[in-house]
């Protein structure tokens, strides 16, 4: 059924009307939020690719710590399908996210880590029937910021039928835009990388994210992290965005979780390769 149209409006008039919308969620990591003019939008879907280490699981937790800041009286729901959900790593890191963000009592007694609901698949099916069936009624009851799937990979790497996954992937997708339109959150996915190389020379191996490009034509932003060697650093890249320009930025971990790498100068460059 189409939708009434409702006349012409302003590129400034439009960030007013319809503010959630468009309204962006933070990662609570000020160079990610420089990369990505902001943080995670409400529309379409946000990849975090990486190497093991390079610290996606801990932006996901950041992420979901920040948003209940940018989003007031929100819940986020966080998918796992690799690993245990990481809950002593979380109230570490909302110890110390307590400490910098609030440095009175005064939201002290607000629990971040209660208004994070964790979910464990492991196969395609259980991951559809959360999705599909859960999450819907969740969005209902409950105002919710954001969805992290972590990670999307690993409930498709026993599937050998790349047609079906594709048109599982196209499934997904579709019937996460629509949820995305109906409650406005964002939704953020990290995926695992893998090395290819060049048939034609045997060499220049390159690292790239997973799943190939049945699922790289539906995501909306990508994100590559890489952890750089002989450093504690970790690279933040923009591999590509509607609305973003190609840059890198460098990030370490602590206690709290990803910071800015305030001793690296390159902190926030634009690449050269493009």
């Amino acid at each position: 059924m189409e939708t009434e149209f409702e006349g012409f409006c302003s590129g400034s008039e439009i960030l007013t009307k319809y503010a959630e919308r468009w309204r962006k969620v933070s990662f609570g990591v000020p160079v990610l939020d420089r990369l990505t003019g902001g943080g995670i939008g409400s529309r379409g879907i946000f990849e975090l690719a990486g190497d093991p280490g390079s610290g996606k699981t801990q932006i996901a937790l950041k992420l979901a710590l920040a948003a209940q800041r940018t989003v007031p009286n929100s819940t986020v729901v966080y998918i796992c399908t690799e690993h245990m959900f990481p809950s002593r790593r979380l109230l570490q890191m909302e110890a110390e996210y307590k400490r910098q963000t609030v440095p009175d009592t005064e939201g002290q007694e607000h629990s971040f880590a209660d208004h994070i609901l964790v979910e464990h698949v492991r196969c395609v099916p259980t991951l559809m029937a959360c999705l599909f069936d859960r999450l819907p009624k969740l969005l209902e009851k409950a105002k919710v910021s954001v969805l992290i799937v972590d990670s999307i990979t690993s409930p498709f790497t026993e599937e050998k039928d790349y047609v079906l996954r594709a048109e599982t992937f196209r499934t997904i997708v579709h019937r996460l835009h629509q949820l995305q339109e109906q409650h406005n959150f964002a939704i953020l996915v990290t995926n695992q990388v893998r090395s290819v190389i060049d048939s034609a020379t045997l060499d220049d191996q390159r690292t790239v994210p997973a799943l190939g490009l049945a699922w790289s034509t539906l995501v909306h932003t990508r994100l590559q992290l890489a952890r750089t060697h002989g450093t504690n650093n970790r690279r933040c890249t923009v591999v590509f965005g509607p609305s973003l320009i190609p840059k890198h930025g460098y990030y370490h971990i602590d206690e709290s979780g990803p910071v800015d790498a305030v001793d690296d100068q390159r902190s926030f460059l634009v690449d050269d390769q493009y």
